[in-house]
């Protein structure tokens, strides 16, 4: 049951389609929103520009002028006026917040005290990066004990869910999610396990069904062998869906201390929403 949902928003592409689609879920779940606007103290303390030829020197981080800190604030006022107007006309309750820190840690670290967190996967300053996932994302997800929603740059009616299981209990968690979701909202679901022992991969995928077909949901199963994250790339190309839903953590000793290596190819290399459950 989701009854809180955290959104956390720049001025990017990517944050207004986190908003459509936590408008979206609030929407379905009567939920209470929550915007989070953080201050990066990175950009507050940066080292000046180096002169190399006075190496030996110390130099002091350069103390952003108030004039500056005055933009950012009246630049964060903007963005989640612009939240709370939108949130207010659907007559969910709303709320917003301006943190200072590191967004990777005050958004997952705010994020243990709601349903979910709902960002996008790149932010405002995508394009000087190369990489398809934002270091901010990429950091909430790492740490996050709250369901994450990872959106693309456009937002997209959800009808049908791609849920990736592997009998872990992240993945069970997110069966359940999934299940949840597609009982309020028709969305049509589609497990798949990848396991290259077809035996096996059957034998988890019962228990999928097991779950799944008394509550008469619309589902199907199938079992695929390969490396995860290609062969739901393959898939999604065969049968295409509108979220992936996954554990962020499969069976491994070190899942309680690391991102699973095939969510976060999977989050890399799809290119849609993915729900990653802790």
């Amino acid at each position: 049951m989701i009854k809180s949902i955290l959104v956390a928003v720049d001025a990017s592409a990517h944050a207004r389609a986190a908003l459509e689609h936590a408008i979206d879920l609030g929407t379905l779940y009567q939920a209470r929103m929550t915007g989070l606007y953080v201050l990066d103290i990175r950009y507050l303390e940066m080292p000046p520009s180096l002169d190399y030829s006075y190496t030996f020197e110390a130099v002091p981080p350069t103390v952003v002028p108030p004039d500056v800190m005055d933009k950012f604030k009246v630049k964060s006022e903007r963005i989640l006026g612009d939240f709370k107007e939108a949130v207010t006309k659907t007559g969910l309750p709303v709320e917003t917040r301006v943190e200072e820190g590191v967004p990777g840690q005050v958004i997952a670290d705010m994020g243990d005290t709601y349903d979910v967190v709902v960002m996008g996967k790149r932010g405002e300053h995508a394009k000087w990066g190369r990489d398809l996932l934002g270091s901010t994302a990429e950091s909430v997800a790492r740490r996050s004990a709250t369901p994450v929603l990872l959106v693309e740059g456009e937002s997209r009616p959800v009808k049908k869910a791609l849920v990736l299981f592997d009998g872990s209990h992240p993945a069970i968690r997110g069966l359940k999610m999934a299940a949840d979701l597609a009982d309020r909202a028709a969305v049509g679901l589609r497990v798949l396990t990848v396991d290259d022992e077809p035996e096996r991969g059957r034998a988890t995928l019962a228990e999928a069904k097991a779950y799944l077909q008394p509550l008469g949901l619309e589902a199907t199963y199938s079992v695929l062998p390969g490396r995860a994250a290609k062969t739901v790339a393959f898939s999604l190309r065969d049968d295409p869906a509108d979220v992936v839903i996954m554990g962020m953590r499969g069976h491994s000793p070190l899942r309680h201390l690391i991102l699973g290596r095939t969510t976060e190819q999977v989050m890399r290399s799809v290119p849609l929403p993915v729900l990653l459950v802790p």
